[in-house]
């Protein structure tokens, strides 16, 4: 017996329904140190192995000690050749005593807006080796953001407990660091990352190396999404079919243990508004003063609740008000439907793009929880809402998110999903990324699929992503990792993917064995 099944639907029933591994002392992938849980992948100061600590202007990477991202080895020592005054420009190269070096150029003095740290010339705001601080230099794979040490971007391992950060461009991952039960969603909170997770929680922990803060606040039933408008943060509880708001009480302090909130941001809740039995709420998205926000439907009960899309009115943020009437997606034969299906509108991902809303539809069968028709998009008016369907092109099922580059838009679909009866994904077909154009035409197809001739390549599928310039990171549904792809002109291309011709995929979230999803993936700003 076979049955066939989407992604999304199975995702989101062990999300409800699935327990954390016990019996380690340390969660999957890492090793103790001490009494440390360490990843060995990318550990700086346990590189490959316990207390093996790789050198100044070195990161770790698939376990050993490399020179950082910009950095040259000069005489047996990575240094930065933009800024060393004994290296400017090129090794061996000495601006000589009482000059500076700035961007590989010997000088008197350093120019405006610079600050000189010992003999070099740097942006505290951005540069890695003097971020914030002449002495504070970021270590593993870190970024200088606005003079804080930390991943470009970020991704929640939710099979694993974890959260872990990359560095794009170079794409290099940081050590994976437990947090939470099942992470789900994540996001940015000046120096603080907030981490939702199954266990009905909204954690803390710094941003510059994932260390827990003491406080955690309580959220609703299936917490799906999590939204920062400072000071305000907004949770998607699927579940309990609420939007749950809280508010920032604390204020910045001195910059203490790694944050300006050592002791948390002290979230509070001030508002809820409950959308209604069955509707499901997926995702938000804020354009103007309203948030906008897909009721997904439950299969299993009252499906006339779902396929909307609902505004809240934000205009006061403590007294959000739901307002009326709700957008009805267009059902039937808009949405194309395959021989013998009955789709509906299963709205997931949602966007704010060029003053309209863009919503992913995963364009369900009901009574087969698989695709009934094409991966379509909604394209909302929010003024007149009026919808228009566009169609994505015949690469690509169960569309699922969706964000901006520049004036285009991506679409990523997970695809159609096989299991067998004990649950055991044996294929997916048509699982992608879509590039839409100013004009809203589908123009690129980039097909994420196991080589042929792979016998021990574990199938893929696209879920959420980031986005940061013009290359995207991809999580995968189904066996924990990132790919990762760029946007040229009105081209997808692959950089790090399963094809074989390109860099294989970071493997941010892999397990040893079973299931593993991304549960989310975002760039810090």
């Amino acid at each position: 017996m076979r049955s066939t099944l989407t992604v999304t639907i199975v995702a989101l029933g062990l999300w409800l329904s699935g327990c954390p591994d016990s019996g380690a002392e340390c969660s999957e992938g890492l090793t103790l140190c001490s009494d440390q849980c360490e990843d060995l992948t990318s550990s700086t100061s346990n590189c490959g192995a316990c207390g093996n600590t790789c050198g100044s202007g070195q990161v770790c990477s698939e376990g050993a000690c490399r020179c950082q991202e910009g950095a040259t080895l000069c005489a047996g020592q990575c240094t930065v050749t933009a800024t060393d005054a004994n290296n400017c420009g090129a090794c061996g190269v000495s601006c000589g005593q009482g000059r500076v070096c700035e961007s590989g150029q010997c000088k008197v003095n350093c120019s405006q807006g610079l600050t000189r740290c010992g003999d070099s010339c740097v942006d505290l705001a951005k540069d890695a080796g003097h971020c914030g601080t002449c002495e504070t230099a970021c270590t593993d794979a870190k970024s200088c953001h606005s003079g804080v040490c930390t991943y470009d971007v970020v991704a929640a391992c939710f099979n694993t407990g974890q959260v872990v950060g990359l560095q794009a461009g170079s794409d290099l991952k940081g050590p994976n660091r437990a947090i939470g039960d099942h992470p789900q969603s994540v996001a940015p909170m000046q120096d603080v990352l907030l981490v939702l997770d199954t266990a009905k929680k909204l954690r803390e922990a710094r941003l510059v190396d994932y260390v827990s803060l003491p406080k955690a606040a309580d959220t609703d039933d299936a917490p799906n999404q999590v939204l920062v408008e400072d000071p305000y943060v907004y949770v998607l509880n699927s579940s309990s079919n609420t939007l749950l708001v809280l508010q920032r009480k604390t204020a910045p302090g001195t910059l203490t243990e790694g944050t300006r909130f050592p002791q948390g941001l002290g979230l509070e809740p001030v508002a809820r508004v409950d959308f209604g039995a069955s509707s499901n709420p997926f995702a938000m998205a804020r354009l103007g003063t309203d948030l906008w926000v897909t009721l997904y439907g439950n299969f299993f009960g009252d499906l006339s609740a779902g396929g909307k899309v609902a505004r809240v009115s934000l205009a006061n943020p403590a007294q959000p008000e739901l307002t009326s009437p709700l957008v009805q997606l267009p059902s039937g034969d808009a949405l194309q439907p395959f021989p013998d299906r009955s789709p509906v509108p299963t709205p997931s991902g949602i966007v704010a793009h060029r003053g309209f809303l863009y919503v992913a539809l995963n364009n369900l069968d009901p009574n087969t929880y698989g695709p009934g028709g094409p991966g379509l998009v909604a394209k909302i008016d929010p003024q007149t809402r009026e919808v228009k369907y566009l169609p994505l092109g015949d690469g690509c099922l169960n569309a699922g998110w969706l964000a901006p580059v520049g004036n285009k838009l991506v679409v990523s679909c997970a695809g159609e999903a096989t299991y067998d009866a004990s649950y055991n994904l044996t294929a997916v077909k048509k699982s992608s990324l879509v590039l839409l154009d100013e004009q809203d035409a589908a123009v690129s197809t980039w097909a994420l699929a196991c080589p042929e001739s792979s016998t021990s390549c574990a199938l893929p599928s696209a879920g959420r992503f980031a986005v940061v310039g013009n290359r995207i990171y991809l999580g995968d549904n189904n066996a924990g990792r990132i790919f990762v792809v760029d946007v040229t002109g009105n081209t997808l291309t692959e950089v790090r993917g399963l094809s074989g011709q390109k860099q294989p995929p970071i493997p941010a979230c892999q397990r040893e064995s079973g299931f593993s999803l991304v549960g989310d993936v975002v760039a810090i700003p």
